[in-house]
């Protein structure tokens, strides 16, 4: 029976992190893009935690997204998406990627949330006051 009862704790400690990752992802991104639901190209990590989200909109290939969500794969990516904002899932792929203009992970259990100012401007984006903080 205590074996069972921490199954379940557990299940729901995990399905609750996913929800507050969805959340968390719909309130900078729908503060950045204004075009509801969001167009997003996204690794398969990525979209178990955005499918049951109603602003964003899971497509198949990136060359009719707005954005490009990345995780740990994002050598793979097609050249055509390599020219398109992308907002990554990993401190590596944020570091890495040319386009990637923000991210949000994890890092020592703590979630971590950055920008970087010049692909803000080169995409025209505008941060919301909150999250200018986080831009460099």
């Amino acid at each position: 029976m205590k074996k069972i009862l921490i199954l379940i704790i557990s299940l729901n400690i995990i399905l609750a992190d996913n929800n507050y990752e969805q959340k968390l992802y719909e309130k900078v991104l729908t503060s950045i893009f204004t075009n509801i639901p969001i167009r997003i190209y996204a690794d398969n990590d990525t979209k178990e935690i955005l499918k049951y989200s109603s602003k964003f909109k899971l497509v198949d290939h990136c060359d009719r997204d707005t954005l490009i969500l990345v995780g740990k794969k994002f050598d793979n990516l097609d050249e055509v998406c390599k020219n398109k904002p992308i907002f990554a899932t990993t401190y590596k792929g944020f570091k890495y990627m040319k386009n990637s203009f923000g991210a949000f992970y994890w890092r020592k259990g703590r979630p971590q949330i950055k920008f970087k100012k010049n692909m803000i401007d080169f995409y025209g984006l505008d941060l919301p006051e909150s999250l200018r903080k986080y831009a460099k």
